[in-house]
């Protein structure tokens, strides 16, 4: 079984103090009236001086190297969560997270106002549509990449159109990506204008986000360790 440098320290004191506490006994066991009484006080002063001091000596070598210990123990902790650290930033910065965020919505048809003329087609205006924005939620740290828009009419044997949002127009459906978030969007977002310009179909509009997670900050992690170290 292995021994800490405390216990081994205290074994040391603990024997240089016998040794020394043998040496005096025998020393001391001659007769008596061979030894003045002044010799013999000044001897027993002497056994008791080097065993306190031998204890003192003992102990105080035994801290010493707990607290090496221990110093070189949080040195080696600090150096090892540094390089730690440093090797999550650097997989932080060339290792970026990415995905996508999604918003689906129905656009009922336009209500166009009826012709004078019976045999003229009804057509929307500017203002028989309806403008309506389309908002897909993004995380707080997201970075916005593209933009794409789908459509397509309400029928089984309909295809989605895609089309980036400042492609204009889908078929029926315009599109304009919209500078500001309406009020209730969720923030942060990416939203764009949709408006129906058809007077039959319902259509079904699909907003697709592609987005970039920024990294996270490393700095303030790591100084806070190396605080509890300290």
């Amino acid at each position: 079984m292995g021994l800490s440098e405390t216990i081994i320290a205290a074994i040391i004191g603990a024997g240089a103090t016998m040794a020394t506490a043998i040496f005096q006994l025998i020393r001391n066991r001659a007769p008596s009236d061979v030894r003045p009484r002044k010799k013999r006080l000044r001897s027993l002063f002497a056994t008791v001086a080097l065993m306190i001091g031998c204890i003192v000596g003992g102990y105080a070598w035994s801290s010493l190297r707990t607290v090496s210990a221990t110093e070189q123990m949080r040195s080696t902790l600090q150096t090892e969560f540094t390089r730690q650290f440093a090797a999550l930033a650097v997989h932080q910065a060339t290792h970026t997270r990415s995905g996508s965020a999604e918003s689906l919505l129905q656009l009922p048809p336009c209500r166009a106002a009826t012709p004078a003329d019976e045999d003229s087609v009804a057509t929307c205006t500017e203002n028989d549509v309806q403008t309506v924005a389309l908002c897909a939620a993004l995380p707080a740290a997201a970075q916005r990449n593209q933009m794409q828009v789908m459509a397509r009419v309400q029928r089984p044997d309909s295809s989605w159109q895609k089309g980036d949002a400042g492609s204009g127009a889908l078929g029926d459906l315009h599109v304009e990506e919209a500078q500001t978030a309406p009020p209730g969007a969720p923030e942060p977002s990416a939203c764009v204008n949709v408006a129906n310009w058809s007077v039959e179909d319902m259509l079904m509009v699909r907003l697709v986000v592609d987005f970039t997670l920024a990294a996270a900050p490393t700095q303030p992690a790591a100084a806070s360790i190396t605080a509890a170290l300290q």
